[in-house]
């Protein structure tokens, strides 16, 4: 395959990274949404479709590595050399088109970064003001979580599951 359709190739690919990252972004929204309304069947749903997303985006992540290698073998460029260089000999036009794909990439993931900050904030604040009540209302309990079966567990790890039945 010619360089030129390799690079429209990489401008499509990254084009679809941003708009998944900015569905997933849409998505994280209803997450929060839900959580503070406590609204666990929706949330389930988020959820799913969040790790489909995560998939998708992972399999794209690949798939633009594996172009950039070819465009990289096509140029005649080390595989190891850095991602400008490959840009570099690019036309104008398309480096331009390339580096405001990577601006709006790396924008949309540090919004997604803290949005997922700020639901994690949010959950850890909830949790700990339970587990402060809950120590005030059975003292004798103070500090000791258990599993499903009763158990006692660690209360090392964050949640990772969330009670329908809160």
């Amino acid at each position: 395959m010619p360089a030129e359709k390799l690079i429209n190739k990489l401008i499509l690919i990254l084009q679809n990274e941003l708009n998944m990252i900015r569905q997933y972004n849409s998505e994280c929204e209803f997450l929060h949404k839900f959580v503070v309304a406590k609204n666990w069947m929706d949330l389930e749903k988020v959820l799913q479709k969040l790790r489909i997303l995560a998939d998708d985006l992972s399999r794209i992540d690949e798939e633009r590595e594996m172009f950039v290698d070819i465009l990289k073998n096509e140029m005649e460029i080390a595989t190891e050399s850095s991602f400008g260089l490959l840009l570099s000999r690019f036309p104008q036009n398309e480096q331009r088109q390339i580096n405001d794909l990577k601006r709006d990439i790396r924008h949309s993931v540090m919004i997604l970064q803290n949005r997922i900050n700020g639901i994690g904030r949010y959950t850890e604040s909830q949790t700990s003001a339970l587990k402060e009540v809950m120590d005030i209302l059975v003292p004798d309990q103070k500090g000791k979580i258990y599993n499903r079966s009763g158990a006692a567990s660690s209360a090392g790890a964050k949640p990772m599951l969330f009670s329908r039945h809160f």
